[in-house]
């Protein structure tokens, strides 16, 4: 019989584990292995609350462990618990370990960058290498070319658009890399845009342009991508690219729109290269249009095109040996023509397109001329005044002196300039501002 005093008793699994110096599913399993004396109510199920006797536990240990006294299976017992405690603990430090260095090391972000040779670099933010991309071309444009082209549109550089953007396009809270393939000499093989993700491997690529047939001539499909920019048109959080390309040595531009993952979801054809890009909300409705500024070679001065960022397609409107095969019209809600100046006739250039756009203070859109002549446009594409830099006045000053031309700079001039612009209508070009028929 067991002694009923209250310092013999013991009131629950864990008092009874403490006094045998295990854990509790160890006595959970003496219970049912070996036949530990504990005791619940009358009638009770196995879940019920137990209760045990000292004096009942101290027989049973020394009948069950004969070997070993009391004190020392307790000690035993323990042993094994500080053990067992021991090995998680260290588990768990080398797995914080393993999550710290390696988990951080594969969480770590492209930000920066190197080439040397034909091989990519991409840098975490403290200039560590992530991984290398070989090229695999020679003449592989320089770390301070894609410098000068990263991340950022710029007026000051050849190319307005970037060549390499590092930047989460996908929405999936890590940064993927874009990188437009650039030559030093040979400019070939150039219209490819890659696409990789953090860790560097490749998530897509494109490749700009195709053959085209425009009258009785073939445009072989060899393309440059001239830049490109990323930009939320849908709203959805992720980002579509833009990508300008043209025909190398050739006229034919293809504009590109292009999803996260790649995929052409919108595709316009010009007869002459495309330069810089705006998006503004020009109608009020609460969406940005796609503004696009170059140059029109059949008519041999700047275009102007206005797009709905959810229909892009089609080609410019051209005739004769600027229609080419297959491209239906396009879908612009605006196409416009400015003239070709004297200037640019004296000087010998056979084209002068817009390379410029900028949206100013007071609701313009402003488009430049390489050669420094600005047209101002209201928003809906009125062409509102015409006026001309520095650049411009100092070659129209020295093309007149020598007799090459005969115009004066003034309100005429740039009333002459204002009214040669000429606005497409879906069917014929009009001399008043017109939409583009739908």
């Amino acid at each position: 019989m067991a002694e009923l005093s209250k310092d013999n008793l013991l009131r629950s699994w864990k008092e009874i584990a403490a006094y045998l110096g295990c854990d509790v599913r160890t006595c959970h399993r003496w219970e049912i292995n070996r036949g530990l004396p504990v005791h619940r109510a009358e009638g009770g199920e196995t879940k019920s609350p137990v209760f045990a006797y000292k004096d009942e536990l101290d027989r049973w240990f020394q009948g069950t462990f004969k070997n070993t006294n009391h004190t020392t299976a307790k000690k035993g017992a323990a042993l094994n618990w500080l053990k067992w405690v021991a090995r998680v603990t260290i588990l768990l430090a080398l797995a914080g370990l393993y999550f710290h260095f390696w988990g951080g090391l594969a969480r770590r972000q492209p930000a920066d960058f190197k080439i040397v040779g034909s091989t990519f670099y991409a840098l975490d933010k403290d200039k560590r290498e992530l991984w290398p991309k070989d090229m695999g071309v020679e003449d592989l444009q320089s770390t301070e070319f894609y410098r000068a082209n990263f991340q950022v549109m710029h007026t000051d550089q050849s190319n307005i658009l970037p060549a390499l953007v590092m930047k989460d396009i996908n929405a999936d809270g890590d940064t993927e890399v874009l990188f437009a393939l650039k030559r030093v000499n040979d400019r070939t093989g150039e219209g490819i845009l890659i696409c990789y993700d953090r860790s560097g491997k490749e998530l897509w690529r494109f490749r700009a342009g195709r053959e085209l047939a425009c009258r009785d001539k073939v445009f072989s499909p060899d393309y440059r991508i001239a830049g490109f920019h990323c930009h939320d048109l849908d709203g959805d959080g992720r980002q579509e690219i833009v990508v300008e390309s043209f025909q190398a040595p050739d006229w034919p531009c293809q504009l590109a729109v292009l999803d996260a993952s790649g995929k052409m979801i919108g595709e316009f054809w010009n007869a002459g290269y495309l330069r810089d890009l705006k998006y503004h909300d020009l109608d009020g409705d609460g969406r940005e249009e796609l503004i696009v500024c170059g140059v029109n070679n059949e008519y041999r001065g700047g275009c102007l095109i206005v797009f709905d960022t959810r229909d892009i397609r089609g080609a410019s409107p051209q005739s004769g040996e600027y229609v080419c095969e297959g491209l239906a019209p396009g879908s612009m809600l605006y196409y416009a023509t400015l003239p070709y100046t004297d200037v640019s006739e004296a000087m010998g250039n056979r084209v002068e397109g817009l390379r410029l756009l900028d949206i100013t203070e007071n609701n313009w859109v402003e488009a430049t001329y390489g050669n420094g002549l600005i047209f101002d446009f209201d928003f809906g594409l009125k062409c509102v005044q015409v006026y001309w830099g520095h650049g411009y006045e100092y070659w129209h000053g020295v093309l007149a002196k020598s007799g090459k031309i005969s115009s004066v700079l003034g309100p005429d001039y740039a009333r002459m300039l204002r009214e040669d612009v000429r606005w497409w209508n879906g069917s014929a070009w009009t001399a008043t501002p017109s939409k583009c028929a739908r």
